[in-house]
């Protein structure tokens, strides 16, 4: 986008080019004057007369000052009714007597008869000659005496234009002077040239036939301008050139700058200078060093100084440059520009479906090129002169859907790498590095978004209402040496961005070999999004939400990593993972802080002042059934779950709450004398130090010291394995009250160990071991040989033995002993005890 508008620079030639159809202008304008004198030669002749040897002087007067003077060496009057003059010298001073224009050759013909004045040989005309000191300097100047030697009159303002032709025809009758042979021509160092002229006296109209041609020196430049065809209208003050063509010569690695059109138009104001300029027909310009703009019509103004003001290209501009380090081309339906008084571009505007593309490498021997590529319905550039006079691009405005992409070349060892800006406006700052203009910021405001692919193929975009975004700084020849878009060797690569207000972020990882399926998009959304390009870093804050199908996240600032895609939150954590396939509820999870491993989809959650007393815990729930701790490790591709506390004391603890429906049968409720489940929904809770569960086993391991309450009563141990019944499959119907899902399901079993001791109404028990069975509701107490299991009951008294088996709400205590004989053969003892 930058380099492309800054070869804009190149419609300054078109000012100077004008500069020389200005020349053209009084070339065409002295033709005027000498053939208007010589329509008039005949009718003077004779009149006021002044005879001298072998010669004569005729002046012209009015109101005292002296019009023009003629002076011939020698007059003949022929018998066939024509005049020869030989060597004379005509001087036209003008009404004011501001100016002595004068034409001179040796041998003029005056055809009374037939009205036809003839120039034999070579004529000389000079316009804007020196202004005389007096009459008789006029006089010696008008008999051709030599101005530069001894006797040369004072002069001053020094403007001289000399023309040179043969042939010249004047038609009285028809008010035409014409001549097919050639026009040279010189001034101010400009030479010319043009093959055929003539001029209408009525209608004030020079045309140049053919071959057109202007060489000279402009501002220490060679510069040429030619035209198959030339035309001055003197009296509706403009100039016409056909297959016109200006060349400013360049220097070396430059083939000179060039502009060109079918067709052009000069605008002329009362003083001949040029005002303003159209062309129209494959309107080119280029810079000579493989920059080119064509357009069909083209326009500029002038000032007072004949230096560009303005100018307009339109019908559809299209630009290209071919360079050693860039490539670009672009196209726009119209293009304007706004010059300083120096003829230097402050302002440029293009509008209609801009499009520009642009390919750099910041060296000739790197063959990885760099590609920006911009589009907009408007584009506004501000621009100032470098230190050389050259256009330097200060500011960027793009407008109506503008999109900037800049794709960088693979460095070593990694991918392509690239960002893509858009917004309703983009508004971009640039900085001079070199030769070249670089990206330094980029503002967006309305609809804002931003794409970027780092080295491994992962692809970001974000969108908001505003956008900042700072690329890396440049430093000139960075790159040489050196492997290609490496950080600050010359790529337009963004360090860091910001986006503000309703900002929606989505991320595509790259799908590993191996890998069955694609992984899943994810999506943010935020307030406010910051990007740090040096940590590949971004920084989300205000009602974060973070998902990818499968899971949601919410926070109050979520800090991602772009390389590996991990992610910490922080402040009122809130998190939702589901189970494809599966129609159970989500688990869900509070907590203060999370950390979030991407690639093993391992997630951490902490509570607020988890190492303290008073802290909250984090919680995981789904359904009924939760986990409370101060660390839960939530494991979504293993299904596990870790939860374990920080520190000592009950702040330290895990609490897990099961929750299950009942599922007794009529065997039970024979057996027992009631329903074991009585389809009522059991909650058992659990306080441990550490809990580990495996949904594919569907187990539930709590350690570190273990508590474990339900409705019936309450028991303590070291640690106690909880197993949950399976889950249905997929379309399997579900039994009454069972559940689904991570943690759901009925309890199916509980093993507990290590000294445990056990509470319930009207009873406690101790032992070694427990294992409580859920489909019959049974538990079976054990111990060790030098410590028996044993229930004691209030009403009751204590009961011993190997085994101890009882049911909940049940008086029944089954003790079962093995002899040490080591028979095999188990004896039962049952025994009631009476209330006293």
């Amino acid at each position: 986008m930058n380099v492309s508008v800054e070869r804009l620079r190149v419609w300054l030639l078109a000012g100077a080019g004008l500069l020389v159809i200005v020349i053209a202008s009084f070339l065409g304008y002295a033709h005027y004057r000498a053939h208007r004198f010589l329509t008039n030669l005949p009718k003077k002749l004779g009149v006021n007369v002044r005879r001298e040897t072998n010669g004569f002087t005729y002046s012209q007067s009015v109101q005292g000052r002296t019009i023009y003077t003629v002076h011939a060496a020698k007059a003949v009057e022929r018998g066939d009714g024509k005049v020869t003059l030989h060597d004379v010298g005509i001087v036209l001073y003008g009404l004011k007597e501001d100016r002595a224009d004068r034409i001179y050759g040796k041998e003029f013909e005056y055809d009374q008869k037939n009205q036809v004045i003839r120039a034999d040989g070579e004529v000389h005309i000079d316009l804007q000659a020196p202004e005389a000191a007096d009459a008789n300097a006029k006089m010696d100047y008008a008999a051709g005496k030599d101005l530069h030697g001894a006797g040369a009159v004072e002069t001053k303002d020094v403007r001289l234009i000399h023309v040179t032709t043969s042939g010249l025809v004047f038609l009285q009758k028809l008010g035409v002077a014409a001549t097919d042979n050639e026009i040279e021509f010189a001034s101010g160092g400009l030479t010319g040239h043009a093959v055929g002229a003539d001029y209408n006296s009525d209608t004030g109209v020079l045309v140049l036939h053919s071959a057109v041609r202007v060489n000279g020196l402009e501002h220490d430049r060679p510069v040429v301008l030619t035209a198959s065809r030339a035309e001055l209208d003197r009296q509706n003050e403009r100039a016409v050139l056909t297959q016109a063509k200006y060349v400013a010569v360049g220097g070396k690695g430059n083939s000179g700058q060039t502009a060109q059109a079918r067709n052009v138009v000069v605008h002329l104001r009362p003083d001949g200078t040029a005002e303003w300029v159209e062309a129209e027909g494959e309107v080119t310009l280029t810079d000579g060093l493989g920059g080119t703009v064509v357009a069909p019509r083209g326009e500029v103004t002038l000032n007072a100084q004949s230096q560009p003001a303005s100018a307009v290209m339109q019908g559809g501009v299209k630009y290209s440059a071919d360079e050693p380090l860039r490539q670009a081309k672009g196209e726009a339906a119209q293009g304007r520009a706004v010059f300083d008084k120096v003829g230097r571009p402050e302002h440029v505007v293009m509008t209609g479906a801009v499009h520009l593309n642009e390919r750099v490498r910041t060296d000739a021997s790197v063959e990885a090129w760099g590609e920006r590529d911009l589009n907009a319905g408007q584009m506004e550039l501000a621009l100032s002169a470098d230190r050389a006079g050259k256009a330097q691009l200060r500011d960027a405005k793009a407008t109506g859907d503008a999109r900037l992409t800049v794709m960088n070349p693979a460095a070593k060892g990694g991918g392509t790498t690239g960002s893509a800006l858009a917004g309703d406006v983009l508004t971009a700052h640039f900085v001079r590095v070199g030769n070249a203009d670089h990206l330094a910021e980029v503002h967006g405001d309305g609809h804002t978004s931003m794409r970027r692919v780092n080295g491994k193929g992962v692809v970001d975009t974000s969108s908001g209402d505003s956008l900042v975004a700072h690329f890396r700084p440049v430093t000139a020849g960075a790159a040489r040496g050196s492997s290609a878009t490496g950080k600050g060797q010359g790529a337009d690569e963004i360090t860091s961005a910001t986006e503000q207000g309703h900002v929606v972020m989505t991320e595509l990882p790259v799908k590993k070999p191996g890998d069955a399926v694609a992984p899943a998009e994810e999506r943010v959304t935020a307030e406010r999004a910051a990007y740090d390009g040096e940590l590949e870093r971004t920084t989300l804050t205000g009602n974060v939400q973070v998902s990818n199908g499968t899971s949601v996240l919410w926070a109050d600032r979520v800090v991602t990593e772009q390389q590996t895609g991990d992610a910490t939150a922080d402040g009122s954590v809130k998190a939702s993972f589901s189970q494809v396939g599966s129609e159970a509820e989500p688990v869900h999870v509070r907590a203060s802080r999370a950390e979030l491993k991407h690639d093993s989809q391992v997630a951490i959650f902490y509570g607020a002042g988890s190492q303290g007393a008073g802290g909250t815990p984090a919680r995981l729930w789904q359904g009924a059934s939760q986990v409370d701790a101060p660390v839960i490790e939530f494991e979504q591709k293993q299904k596990r779950l870790v939860a374990h506390g920080e520190g000592q004391g009950a702040s330290a603890a895990v609490h897990t709450v099961l929750v299950s429906g009942g599922s007794g049968s009529n065997a039970d409720l024979a057996k027992t004398g009631k329903r074991t489940g009585g389809g009522k929904t059991s909650v058992v809770r659990v306080i441990s130090r550490e809990l580990v569960y495996s949904d594919e086993a569907r187990k539930a391991d709590f350690t570190g010291g273990v508590q474990v309450d339900s409705a019936d009563g309450s028991m303590r141990g070291q640690q106690a394995v909880v197993y949950l019944q399976a889950a249905p499959a997929n379309g399997a119907k579900k039994p009454d009250g069972a559940a689904g899902g991570f943690m759901g399901g009925n309890v199916e079993r509980v093993v507990a160990s290590g000294h445990i001791e056990m509470q319930q109404p009207g009873r406690r028990a101790s032992g070694e071991q427990l294992v409580y069975t859920a489909s019959d509701g049974m538990f079976v107490l054990t111990g060790t040989p030098t410590a028996l299991p044993k229930v004691v009951d209030d009403q009751r008294g204590t009961v011993t033995g190997t085994s101890l088996q009882f049911h909940t709400g049940d008086d029944n205590v089954v003790v079962s002993n093995e002899g040490e004989s080591g028979a095999g053969q188990r004896v039962r003892t049952e025994t009631r005890v009476k209330n006293k």
